[in-house]
């Protein structure tokens, strides 16, 4: 059975938009079969779009961007950033383009089964964990993100504390030796940790 971390996910492609309302915005995006939270914005992404900490200037990852709102709405925030969108999932790929495109935002959208073909490193990397690839796929994509941080950069990644965010946490301690997890709503936490 496929699903949203896979490369193809089965079934037919069937668009349509949803609306989205975080950070002090409100507009649609497409949306399609087989993505993550295909309906709605959920809770954990909302939870870190609206609380993340963007820099001023720099390099922003939506690692595993889903249908690309967290990178949008880091590129339409008042700062000076350059703004990469990754998927590992070809569908989530095209939905993140189109919106993108759509929207009108110089953002790089590429596929990628994490930092495969992303050689760059970044100033924040924000990431909502795909819990249907398994821990062991978490935990790598973390320990990449964390080497893709340039001196100082951030990983920003949102979970239910309850639900498998406690061992994210202690895996992050483990990475950087620091985490902040004080940003919290719905039953989920930013955990922040600092290069």
């Amino acid at each position: 059975m496929s699903h949203y971390y896979d490369v193809s996910q089965a079934g037919p492609s069937k668009p349509f938009r949803i609306p989205i309302k975080a950070r002090g915005q409100t507009f649609e995006l497409w949306s399609d079969a087989g993505i993550f939270s295909k309906e709605a914005l959920d809770a954990g992404t909302k939870l870190l779009i609206d609380t993340c900490d963007l820099p001023e200037k720099g390099r922003v990852h939506d690692l595993g961007c889903g249908i690309g709102v967290v990178g949008i709405l880091a590129k339409r925030a008042e700062h000076d950033c350059t703004v990469v969108c990754s998927d590992v999932s070809e569908r989530a790929v095209a939905t993140t383009k189109k919106n993108v495109d759509e929207l009108g935002l110089d953002i790089d959208v590429r596929q990628s089964d994490g930092y495969a073909e992303i050689p760059e490193a970044f100033d924040t990397i924000l990431f909502n964990p795909p819990y249907v690839a398994g821990r062991e796929t978490i935990y790598r994509l973390m320990e990449e993100a964390k080497d893709h941080l340039v001196t100082g950069g951030s990983l920003q990644l949102v979970a239910r504390h309850n639900k498998g965010g406690e061992m994210l946490k202690k895996k992050l301690l483990e990475l950087f030796g620091n985490c902040d997890d004080a940003r919290r709503a719905s039953g989920y936490r930013l955990y922040v940790s600092r290069s």
